[in-house]
């Protein structure tokens, strides 16, 4: 039976292995996926890769194919972003159209 630091070792770097071969693929995802924002892409791949990385260590399932599981995880990161972002500018768009309300009572009858 491995230790348990050579084990953790070793699933380290199968993961890295993994994540460097689809690490191309998968940023093309992001920005695809964020409108050609390139930072945006980069924070979701950065995210992607951290939560894959702790996944990877603690799952008791075999992953059966990396790349759709990672393509998978990269989606759901985008579309939560988004979601989020977009519930940010509305609540300002709100906020804004209160604020203007407020400043010129004439125009909100």
């Amino acid at each position: 039976m491995l230790g348990r630091h050579k084990r953790t070792t070793s699933i380290d770097s199968i993961f890295w292995r993994e994540w460097q071969q689809y690490q191309g693929c998968l940023y093309n995802c992001c920005l695809r996926r964020m409108r050609g924002n390139q930072t945006e892409a980069e924070d979701v791949l950065g995210m992607a890769m951290l939560r894959a990385r702790e996944a990877w260590r603690t799952s008791s399932k075999p992953i059966d194919n990396v790349k759709v599981w990672l393509v998978r995880l990269v989606n759901n990161l985008c579309t939560n972003l988004l979601k989020k972002r977009d519930r940010l500018f509305s609540c300002e768009a709100k906020e804004e159209l209160w604020v203007s309300q407020e400043e010129e009572p004439d125009l909100a009858a």
